[in-house]
């Protein structure tokens, strides 16, 4: 296998062989530990038992580069991913899954350039990345769409990239063979769409639901000529170059927990409802030793073009001429609560989905002692 750039490049030995059936033994006892994990609830932790990480020869899912967090309650309080992450391991969700056939969850880590893509979220008429994938999966599985059940972190918008955007998909049967799986599915898929991890999670993991925070990073090149092999990936401002210092105190403003009305977007799913409200724990500026400036923000969850609108904001305090557009300007803006008077989003081609965390219990999960899988 591929060395996982979570362990520092060690290899990461995953079981095979012939996985249980529903009804025997073994499967009775990987249900046990799973209904071990389901008893968890908001502000209790996760039971250690043994749904953790165990070393040894005897084979285990390696800790992936997608991020894993091992705080006691992944989520804050009232947060409404505890009920979620609460439902997903009930014994109510285990059976829904078995009912519907979906007897083994995978996930997988992708990056993608988004530049001829409608986004990543499938669409019937469009080219998007999740229906590439879906594409793929259904000619290694035999599972059609509605199975797969495919879900990811988030939905990139059009022209948006990934360097590691996580989703999860079910299998009636077991992948036998990881590597030879992994191959396969970037064999099929077009180049500028890359699996880079394949990984076996908790059988409740959900990637949208269990997330527990992402990073986005922003690219800006101000350099004085474009660099034609940058020009997809970061925004050219050489024209007036921004200065990091305003960058970095406009930067700090959006910095703790607010209402970010301000700097969403309304989305066109008219059925989704969401808080406003968002933490975000940093927003860094690193100046990179090739002239780009690299903007990093991490946060508990972002609205629709929020990283976007955010950037354009930090754009104009950072460019324009010196006391017209403040950072305190800006934090009037996000008291304002008010999308009319914000600026305009920066352009979607410098903007990467750089990283996901979840709960270390649900991807570092395995089953009990002496039961072998088969993936």
């Amino acid at each position: 296998l591929a060395p996982c750039s979570g362990h520092g490049g060690k290899r990461a030995v995953r079981p095979r062989g012939g996985g249980p059936s529903p009804g025997s033994a073994a499967w009775s006892a990987r249900m046990a530990c799973a209904r071990s994990v389901a008893s968890w609830a908001p502000g209790r932790g996760f039971p250690s038992g043994r749904c953790r990480r165990r070393g040894g020869n005897r084979g285990v899912v390696a800790r992936c580069s997608a991020s894993s967090s091992t705080v006691s309650s992944p989520y804050p309080e009232g947060d409404w991913r505890n009920e979620a992450l609460a439902a997903s391991l009930s014994d109510e969700g285990r059976k829904h899954r078995e009912a519907a056939g979906r007897n083994h969850t995978y996930a997988l880590k992708l990056a993608y350039d988004g530049e001829a893509y409608l986004g990543f979220q499938y669409q019937p008429k469009g080219k998007t990345v999740q229906g590439e994938v879906e594409r793929a999966l259904t000619k290694l599985t035999g599972h059609d769409r509605e199975f797969l059940g495919m879900q990811a972190s988030g939905r990139t918008d059009t022209g948006v990239h990934a360097r590691g955007q996580i989703l999860h998909f079910y299998t009636k049967e077991p992948v036998s063979d990881f590597e030879r799986f992994h191959k396969s599915l970037n064999g099929i898929m077009p180049k500028d769409v890359r699996c880079v991890e394949v990984m076996r999670p908790h059988p409740a993991f959900h990637a949208r639901f269990h997330a527990i925070r992402k990073t986005y990073h922003y690219f800006l090149d101000p350099r004085l000529v474009l660099d034609p092999f940058v020009r997809r990936h970061a925004l050219h401002c050489g024209w007036k170059p921004p200065s990091v210092e305003r960058l970095r105190e406009a930067a700090a403003v959006f910095v703790g927990t607010h209402d970010f009305t301000s700097f969403s977007n309304k989305s066109s799913d008219k059925t989704l409802v969401r808080s406003p409200t968002r933490t975000i724990y940093r927003f860094d500026v690193v100046e990179q030793p090739d002239g780009l400036i690299r903007l990093e923000v991490e946060g508990n969850g972002f609205l629709y073009r929020m990283v976007r609108n955010m950037v354009g904001a930090l754009m104009l305090a950072a460019t324009g001429e010196d006391g017209k557009f403040t950072a305190e300007d800006l934090r009037d803006m996000l008291e304002g609560k008010d999308r009319g008077v914000a600026p305009m989003g920066a352009p979607p081609h410098g903007l990467f989905l750089h990283e996901v965390v979840y709960p270390a219990e649900l991807l570092e999960w395995e089953p009990e002692e002496g039961i072998t899988l088969s993936s």
